[in-house]
C-alpha cells in the first residue's frame, strides 16, 4: 500500500574535467570536446596536432596560434574569444 509518491529530480552531473565557467580558449576546447564525446586522441586527429598539444591547450600551458587557432575555431563553430557563432566559410583570422 502506497501512501504517497515522491519524484526526485536532479541535474545531470558534469563529466570529470568539464569546466562550467570557461574563460580561456583551452577551457572552451575542453568543454566542447567533452560535451561532444571526443577523446583527446580523436580531437588531435581532427585538428591534425599531437595529443600533447591538445593537453597543453586544455591545461592552459600553451594557446593555439595562427593556423591552429583557425582550425580550433572552425572545429567548434565559434570564436571563444568573442563567444559569438560565426559563419566558418567567411571567417578570416585577424
Amino acid at each position: 500500500m502506497t501512501i504517497c509518491e515522491i519524484q526526485l529530480i536532479a541535474q545531470k552531473p558534469f563529466p570529470k574535467g568539464y569546466n562550467i565557467n570557461p574563460v580561456t580558449i583551452g577551457d572552451y576546447l575542453r568543454e566542447y570536446r567533452i560535451g561532444n564525446s571526443y577523446t583527446v586522441f580523436e580531437l588531435s586527429l581532427e585538428l591534425d596536432v599531437y595529443i600533447s598539444t591538445i593537453y597543453k591547450w586544455e591545461n592552459n600551458i600553451a594557446t593555439p596560434k595562427g593556423k591552429n587557432l583557425t582550425k580550433v575555431i572552425e572545429f567548434m563553430g565559434f570564436d571563444p574569444r568573442s563567444k559569438n557563432l560565426i559563419n566558418n566559410k567567411n571567417y578570416e583570422l585577424n
